[in-house]
């Protein structure tokens, strides 16, 4: 965060990770976080989870991050469908791709934003099937 070239993306992304604290590398819930030096006690401390989006709500754990994330559906549907598209064609996003990912939200929103529905809609699009 003190580099300038690292903060613009970082004080976007970091905020979810806080949120993410409690779980650990294998996705095991946790409250408490430890580390051991040597042959000493381990220190040992309350995972804290709170954090504020960037330009948004402040929240205090998980749970909050969830929610706000939860009443972002539409929001959180576009992004899921921007990278979806990077990663299905194997390259950047760009504005050119507009008019598919509104067809994969179309179709996924027809069907309760369910991942299975957006992974469908780009596996059948033209632009995967011709890449």
């Amino acid at each position: 965060m003190e580099e300038a070239q690292c903060a613009s993306c970082q004080r976007k992304i970091d905020p979810i990770g806080f949120g993410l604290e409690n779980f650990d590398a294998a996705g095991k819930w946790r409250t408490t976080e430890s580390y051991k030096v040597d042959k000493k006690k381990p220190k040992r401390w309350t995972i804290d989870a709170s954090g504020q989006l960037y330009r948004g709500p402040a929240f205090d754990d998980y749970f909050e991050l969830r929610d706000i994330i939860a009443s972002r559906e539409t929001d959180f549907a576009r992004g899921l469908t921007e990278h979806l598209i990077e990663y299905a064609l194997g390259r950047p996003y760009g504005f050119t791709d507009d008019p598919l990912a509104d067809a994969i939200m179309d179709t996924a929103k027809g069907r309760q934003f369910a991942l299975r529905e957006f992974i469908h809609a780009i596996v059948q699009s033209n632009a995967f099937q011709t890449k």
